[in-house]
């Protein structure tokens, strides 16, 4: 499985993943002689970063961070490769002076801690062996105002006690999306509804596989009430912004927030 971006610095490495969801400053935030994180507002606070493939959501702090990272080079406490979400100027010059590979345009949240991963930053991309990509539906079905949200059960391959929208597999043979998505509502819920749009895929992890999700918005009738299947244990209506609060598959927010509805 790769994960495409865009090539900062040039070159290859290989590690184990330490990954920080929080922006990094690599003066004062950063131990260069032992390659230890010491800020303590980032979440890995007291971990060490040198030989690591290490993912941050950006840099931030001084310009004189870049001149800590090629001294950290030096020292041979520097990551092995740097992988941001959005590249800023301190962090991209470090790496570029100590010769770093480094790429961004990477969504960190489908990373792992302890993953161990191919940077290639010559071609830009990030291979996760032993990580695949499978596709889904998920069905966000709207009654008025409210979501319908479903409990999955404990019988289910995946997000097992999770709340979810009406979810599927697109199996080989599948004639198309929407006869997928209706087969799914009909097998899960029984209700009646019609497709009223779809959004853009969305990534989400979960364990080894990297989903490839496709959104769509139902409606249903004032009436409609699912008869829920085996695969879920119970069923709310809420509504959007009330996702937050529920223990929810991945980025079922972002689904919503696809498809216009939060």
């Amino acid at each position: 499985m790769r994960l495409y971006g865009r090539k900062i610095s040039g070159g290859k490495a290989e590690g184990d993943v330490i990954i920080e969801p929080g922006a990094v400053s690599f003066l004062g935030g950063v131990d260069p002689e032992e390659g230890i994180i010491v800020d303590s507002s980032n979440q890995v606070s007291g971990q060490r970063i040198a030989g690591k493939v290490f993912a941050f959501s950006t840099g931030k702090g001084s310009t004189v961070g870049s001149y800590v990272i090629y001294r950290m080079k030096k020292a041979g406490t520097a990551p092995a490769a740097i992988i941001n979400e959005s590249a800023e100027t301190i962090v991209a010059s470090g790496a570029i002076i100590s010769g770093i590979p480094m790429i961004d345009h990477i969504d960190i949240s489908l990373l792992r801690n302890c993953d161990t991963v191919i940077v290639n930053a010559d071609e830009a991309y990030v291979e996760m062996p032993g990580v695949v990509m499978k596709e889904a539906i998920t069905t966000v079905i709207k009654k008025g105002e409210k979501v319908l949200i479903l409990k999955r059960s404990e019988k289910v391959g995946s997000c097992k006690g999770r709340w979810a929208g009406v979810s599927g597999h697109i199996e080989e043979g599948d004639e198309g999306l929407e006869s997928r998505v209706m087969k799914e509502v009909e097998e899960e819920t029984r209700m009646n509804v019609r497709i009223v749009r779809s959004g853009e895929p969305i990534l989400a992890r979960d364990r080894s596989i990297i989903w490839k999700i496709h959104p769509f918005l139902a409606e249903a009738g004032s009436n409609e009430e699912p008869e829920i299947d085996w695969e879920h244990t119970k069923y709310r209506w809420i509504s959007p912004e009330e996702v937050y609060d529920f223990n929810t598959v991945p980025k079922l927010d972002m689904v919503m927030k696809n498809l216009g509805i939060l």
